[in-house]
């Protein structure tokens, strides 16, 4: 019986070929897996903007959390971005030691259903009045819980459907899924002006329902077998080969130093800034995420074509210290069009900036691991996330939400030259593995 390791494999004929910008599709589960990303990372970016909504509606003028402590609507904002990453935080680790273990399309349908149950009853909450603020708090974390233990599967799954000559393809062509589907951003905020934040919701419910049929057909490679070891072993196993491997070490911490100084501020407070200082409604504030989308949708399928970039680490630096100067550009925009032209340019730079930074770990990471080292990528980008858009919240507060916003993008532009200037394993990495000389390749005694 063919292994389900050769599917990916499959070749047209015909001589060599060139590299191909849509070259992963010829993959039958790449092309499943990928069809229900875009589903779910629809459903997540009409997600992520209805809950940073719903806290903009609930706080726009303080509320008391408890008797004696009133916060302003930044730190409200702050707080339920906070309870959507905090599962990724508490239980990503956990999530990966699961994606190694189990059946991974299992955890998959697992995830979907239970993101189907809970949006489809916040609709139903939200349109009967019955939501406060702790309510939405509880909601927001019930569905990060979904995030926390549904992306790392998805991200693990990848370079099993593909060889690793593809896997920067492969990746770059699950990110360009992604970031279409992430203009769910603006189609969230027309469902919200049309239908309410109840509409929003049942729209989630509706696309995750969408996704179960790509799922059906998917079948992935089985990691393991007959686990024996410990959960604290697994643990231990996917933390040393991190903290071993010098490139994906300080790849770590640079995502993680991302999360808690720019995007936290990213997901809270640019909706507040569109609001409050350029004048916008529900729809031109989810443009802002829109435009962006465009260019990095334009990237991608540029990178796309490239089978393989030398010093990718270098690159993925570089986009760093652009996207800082970017983020401050956006900080002090004086109108909503200047902020709508940088925020295309912005998404140009992160659309070189995602795809190398998922290749570059996900080529240098052997597939017996894959989800726990997924997950501590999470845990850092995303978990960290909350953690930022908690600061971000408070600071915004206390010394004015583009201010802040602008200070961040300065924090990045420094931690970026900083990496560039200390980490040469990181601004060595390529985006594939590295070739095995013939030598080495050849067997004992040939």
């Amino acid at each position: 019986m063919a292994s389900l390791l050769d599917a990916p494999v499959e070749t047209g004929g015909g001589g060599p070929r060139g590299p191909s910008t849509f070259d992963a599709f010829r993959s039958k589960p790449f092309r499943l897996l990928w069809a229900n990303t875009i589903v779910f990372a629809l459903s997540q970016a009409i997600q992520q903007f209805t809950l940073v909504w719903l806290a903009l509606e609930i706080g726009k003028d303080g509320i008391e959390l408890w008797s004696g402590l009133t916060v302003g609507s930044g730190a409200v904002i702050g707080l339920i971005v906070f309870a959507l990453g905090a599962p990724v935080l508490v239980f990503g680790l956990y999530a990966g030691i699961l994606a190694d273990r189990l059946d991974r399309r299992l955890l998959l349908f697992s995830t979907q259903i239970a993101g189907i149950a809970i949006t489809a009853g916040a609709s139903l909450l939200v349109a009967m009045g019955s939501l406060n603020f702790w309510g939405v708090f509880g909601l927001a974390s019930a569905l990060g819980l979904i995030v926390a233990f549904g992306m790392p599967v998805r991200q693990a799954i990848v370079p099993s459907l593909v060889p690793p000559e593809r896997v920067l393809n492969a990746v770059t062509l699950m990110n360009v899924g992604q970031q279409v589907a992430m203009g769910g951003a603006a189609v969230s905020g027309a469902i919200i002006s049309l239908g309410g934040i109840e509409g929003a919701f049942a729209a989630q419910a509706g696309l995750l329902a969408l996704g179960l049929f790509a799922l059906f057909p998917l079948r992935v490679p089985v990691v393991r077998a007959n686990v024996q070891r410990s959960v604290r072993e697994d643990l231990r196993e996917g933390l040393t080969f991190v903290m071993h491997h010098p490139g994906i070490r300080s790849l770590m911490f640079v995502l993680l130093a991302i999360a808690l100084v720019m995007a936290g501020a990213f997901q809270a407070l640019l909706p507040k800034i569109a609001v409050d200082h350029l004048g916008a409604g529900p729809f031109q504030a989810s443009a802002l995420f829109s435009v962006m989308l465009g260019g990095n949708l334009i990237a991608s399928l540029v990178l796309a074509s490239f089978q393989r970039v030398d010093r990718a680490g270098l690159f993925f630096l570089i986009t760093l210290v652009i996207g800082g100067i970017l983020n401050v550009s956006v900080g002090l925009a004086p109108w909503y069009t200047i902020a709508l032209v940088i925020m295309f340019i912005n998404g140009l730079d992160a659309g070189v900036f995602v795809n190398l930074n998922m290749a570059l770990i996900q080529a240098h990471t052997p597939n017996a691991i894959m989800g726990r080292v997924m997950s501590i990528y999470q845990m850092c980008l995303a978990g960290g996330m909350p953690l930022g858009a908690l600061i971000a919240g408070l600071m915004a507060d206390a010394v004015g939400t583009r201010e802040w916003f602008a200070i961040c993008g300065a924090m990045l532009i420094l931690l970026g030259l900083g990496m560039i200037a200390t980490q040469p394993a990181l601004r060595r990495m390529s985006s594939a593995p590295d070739p095995v000389p013939e030598a080495a390749a050849a067997p004992a005694g040939g």
